[in-house]
């Protein structure tokens, strides 16, 4: 699976945590560290993932989200 596949995974995992906004928040994000979607180096994904977590306030959305986004990284890392 390509990374921006992944990424677009990690939005949708990302907007049931937290409503629609989350594509809007996962792009400042990327912007703010300089990167553009197209160009987001699939080693960074993790991290990214641990930095939008800490922006869910509920604990059980926060961790359903990071479930989601392990199961969606998982393959890519076996992949390396």
């Amino acid at each position: 699976m390509s990374a921006d596949r992944v990424l677009e995974k990690i939005r949708a995992a990302y907007a049931r945590a937290i409503g629609p906004m989350a594509h809007v928040l996962v792009d400042e994000m990327l912007a703010a560290d300089g990167m553009l979607p197209e160009a987001f180096p699939p080693n960074k994904l993790p991290e990214l993932v641990e930095k939008l977590s800490w922006k869910i306030h509920s604990e059980r959305r926060r961790v359903e989200f990071q479930a989601a986004a392990l199961q969606v990284l998982q393959p890519l890392q076996e992949q390396e």
